[in-house]
């Protein structure tokens, strides 16, 4: 166990994976450090209700951030509810997804996470829907949390999709970033597997490395290019070993926090980690 743990440090990795809040919330880094994470992600409240999170004390904050600290947690993300869309034509639920992001962010500050990450959204008018999701964010005051925008795998009207999309909507705002998932990114069509150099390539002439804060570390149930949302354990996908060894030799993902949220977690999660660790320096 201490073994992986020096690995994660010999090689400046952040490696984790989402995390349950069952019982109380300040119970989730233990968690994590039961997995030899170094990072990890939550909810703050129920990701498919709308409902707010009324359990929590002052005194669950205290003990979140004491419990961070105390088991070695570089940082800390959390994951905005799926009922947000902010490019709905729908006023109310415009409305509530506005609210939710205000009151997770609220929770964020309260425990101070690092990162919030948001899937932005969905409408058929793209253009549009980029600019007024980026307006929207603008004008919330995020305080000590990051908050930053999720890449989608392109099915349906998800955004952003594209490499284009990103970079339109990180264009809007000099203060919100991105969380690249590579299950959604690989499902896009950008293949990490066979052509990574040229993807990655890419990718890094158009956005900043500096403005990608997170990695959603998943294997896909589904091949490049097929715009579909199935997230696979480590090595068991179509990215498979081959894409992994890329991502875990690729220094531009240094330091920052690679979270998988593979399928039954908690059941998988040692035996992920130690896949990644196996190729780094391979």
């Amino acid at each position: 166990m201490m073994k992986q743990k020096f690995k994660l440090e010999k090689y400046n990795k952040l490696i984790g994976g989402h995390v349950s809040i069952r019982d109380h919330i300040y119970f989730a880094p233990e968690r994590a450090n039961s997995f030899n994470f170094n990072t990890f992600q939550i909810f703050v409240k129920s990701n498919m209700q709308w409902k707010k999170n009324d359990n929590l004390l002052e005194d669950d904050f205290l003990k979140f951030k004491e419990n961070t600290e105390k088991y070695g947690i570089k940082k800390t993300v959390a994951h905005a509810s799926y009922l947000i869309n902010l490019a709905s034509e729908n006023e109310e639920l415009l409305k509530k997804s506005i609210d939710d992001v205000k009151y997770e962010l609220e929770l964020c500050n309260k425990l101070e996470i690092n990162y919030m990450v948001i899937h932005p959204g969905s409408n058929s008018d793209k253009k549009n829907a980029m600019k007024n999701i980026m307006n929207i964010l603008n004008n919330i005051d995020y305080g000590y949390t990051e908050l930053l925008i999720e890449n989608s795998s392109g099915k349906g009207n998800t955004l952003p999709g594209s490499v284009e999309e990103m970079v339109e909507m990180l264009d809007y705002s000099k203060n919100i970033n991105l969380c690249l998932d590579v299950c959604h990114f690989f499902s896009y069509g950008y293949n990490i597997r066979d052509e990574y150099n040229e993807v990655m390539d890419n990718l890094f002439s158009m956005v900043n490395r500096e403005r990608i804060k997170v990695l959603h570390l998943n294997d896909s149930k589904y091949d490049a290019g097929e715009k579909k949302d199935r997230h696979e354990n480590i090595g068991y996908g179509y990215i498979g070993d081959k894409g992994f060894y890329n991502l875990m030799n690729d220094n531009n993902f240094n330091n920052i926090p690679m979270i998988m949220e593979t399928p039954d977690g908690d059941n998988y999660y040692i035996k992920n980690l130690s896949k990644l660790l196996e190729f780094i320096g391979e």
